[in-house]
Parts: structure tokens; C-alpha cells; sequence
């Protein structure tokens, strides 16, 4: 009898569950310098990841972003765009319409080689809607991004997509993207299904005392 007064408890429990993951380009190595991320990596059961470089518009320049070993200040590895001048673009974006992705924190560097300061200017640097690229939801740039040390941005951002966007020198690299995946919401009649069940369950042991 107890296993049937939780069940609905259990249920609504589970419904709200996070599914958490990390893209970590250190796990493709080895690699050569400039090799394209392979297509669709980091993706999951209910997320689907896409890379491409962008024209500034936001127009799909190159259908890839480019991996790099160590050399980005402290990262062991990290992508950046095709080419300098151009903005790298990693979307996440939830399989289900119902889902929604929160963008947890991820890091960003700068690669020394030839550096007159200490950081790298990052002119374009935001996270935004996956499905509407003038939709900014948080906006860092222009940004001084450290050529010696990693920095972590923690956006904490939720949406159905979003998608990174970091440019325009491709001497900027990120890694260590970090999110969750919400499961569906259970409409409020459902709520109070299961607590009306849970309810009835307690009903009964009562009676029964």
C-alpha cells in the first residue's frame, strides 16, 4: 500500500529532474591544430549542439569552428572561429519544444603568441536567443579577455536555444561549456492530480486507524 500513496509523489518528482553535461573539447584529443569540431559533438538525448562561424550580419560563413591544443592562456584545448574577423557560434538548443536549456557557466582565453598587453580585446562577445541572433540576452563585450589565465562566465541564462557567440579574433577560445536540460513542465492539472492521489492515499490510512 505505501508504494501506491508515493507513486504519484515519485512521478512529479522525476518530471522535474535536470539532466546536466558538459562540453569539453580536452576529451577529442589527440587532434591537430585546426581540425574542425566534428559535427554535432557534445550533443545529447535531448540536446543538440551545432558550431559554425558567422559573418558579423550573423550569416553562416563556415559550417565549422576550428580546435586548437594547449596555447589559449591555462585551457588544455579550445575552438575558435574559422577565421579572424569572424564570430564563433556554438548553439544549444533543446530537442523537445517543451524543454528548456539553462546555460550554466563556461571559459574563455585568450592565445599569447605575439601579445603586446596582457589580454585580447573580445569586440563581440554575447550569449544570445538561438532562434532569434538579434535577440542579445546578455551582452559582455567589448571584453578584455586574458591571454594567462582562464576566465569563467556563469550567464545562468534559460531558453529553449542559446547560442555563444565570441569574435571577431579568432585568438579568443572557449571550452568547458556547462548547461542543464529541464525537463517537460507538468501542466497544473496534473499537479493537482497527483495530489489528490497523494491526498487519497492519506485518506485511507487514516481511516484505517
Amino acid at each position: 500500500m505505501l508504494s501506491k500513496k508515493i507513486y504519484p509523489l515519485i512521478l512529479i518528482a522525476a518530471a522535474f529532474n535536470t539532466q546536466a553535461a558538459t562540453i569539453n573539447f580536452d576529451s577529442l584529443l589527440p587532434f591537430n591544430n585546426y581540425d574542425p569540431i566534428p559535427i554535432g559533438y557534445g550533443s545529447t538525448p535531448d540536446v543538440t549542439v551545432s558550431y559554425s562561424s558567422l559573418n558579423l550580419n550573423g550569416s553562416e560563413a563556415y559550417s565549422d569552428v576550428l580546435l586548437w591544443n594547449a596555447g589559449y592562456a591555462d585551457l588544455n584545448t579550445a575552438a575558435f572561429a574559422h577565421t579572424s574577423g569572424l564570430l564563433l557560434s556554438i548553439k544549444l538548443t533543446a530537442v523537445n519544444p517543451n524543454q528548456s536549456i539553462t546555460l550554466n557557466s563556461f571559459d574563455v582565453a585568450a592565445y599569447p603568441t605575439g601579445a603586446v598587453n596582457s589580454t585580447l580585446t573580445a569586440t563581440d562577445f554575447r550569449v544570445v536567443d538561438g532562434n532569434d541572433f538579434s535577440n542579445i540576452l546578455v551582452n559582455y563585450g567589448p571584453y578584455e579577455v586574458s591571454r594567462f589565465a582562464t576566465q569563467t562566465f556563469s550567464p545562468n541564462l534559460t531558453a529553449h536555444s542559446l547560442n555563444i557567440i565570441l569574435g571577431t579574433d579568432w585568438n579568443n577560445g572557449i571550452n568547458n561549456i556547462n548547461f542543464n536540460v529541464a525537463a517537460v513542465p507538468l501542466p497544473g492539472a496534473v499537479w493537482l492530480f497527483g495530489t489528490a492521489l497523494a491526498g487519497l492515499g492519506l485518506t485511507r490510512k487514516t481511516r484505517k486507524i
